[in-house]
């Protein structure tokens, strides 16, 4: 009984002490109580200190730095697609909503020839997908990479397409943002 007994007294205190703090604001933010060094049990919780990603942290992703040269020469290859392809662009920004987007790994040697193109990402459209191939077919040769950028012979890159719904596309590299 007399276990109850307390039970029932903290109860009463517990809701005598909420029912003094209604109705009026505090005067200073609350402060947390530190807990008593005897006290077993798990530490209160604390908000964990925002993720910092970089050279300093040690910890996640880290993207590759951009090489100027290599943007640069993006840029470039990219311009002569779009000259060699004109009438089929877009002008303008792209819409919101795209038919398609296709990425598209183009391998180029050190006199700008593709040698070698290959679909990465595309929603399946066999129309679009041949339409990329001809530009690059069009394009090529591309403007001869820098050669500290084809060191074995060839480069890599990526590039990507965005068709409108009327099959005219822009590549992203001389495309605007979308609005």
């Amino acid at each position: 009984m007399l276990k109850l007994q307390y039970i029932v007294v903290a109860a009463v205190s517990s809701v005598a002490v909420v029912a003094a703090g209604c109705g009026s604001a505090p005067s200073s933010p609350p402060v947390a109580a530190a807990p008593a060094a005897s006290a077993p049990g798990p530490a209160a919780a604390q908000p964990a200190p925002p993720a910092v990603l970089g050279p300093s942290s040690g910890a996640g992703p880290r993207l590759a730095a951009r090489d100027p040269a290599l943007e640069q020469w993006k840029r470039q290859a990219a311009e002569r697609i779009h000259s060699a392809n004109a009438s089929q662009l877009f002008e303008g920004r792209p819409h919101h909503l795209l038919q398609g987007v296709i990425v598209v790994d183009v391998t180029v040697d050190r006199n700008g020839k593709v040698t070698r193109s290959k679909i990465v990402r595309s929603p399946g459209i066999a129309r679009l997908n041949g339409m990329v191939q001809a530009s690059l077919k069009t394009a090529s040769p591309l403007p001869a990479p820098p050669p500290a950028l084809v060191k074995t012979g060839a480069i890599t890159y990526s590039e990507t397409w965005l068709f409108t719904n009327d099959s005219k596309w822009r590549l992203r590299t001389l495309t605007l943002p979308q609005e």
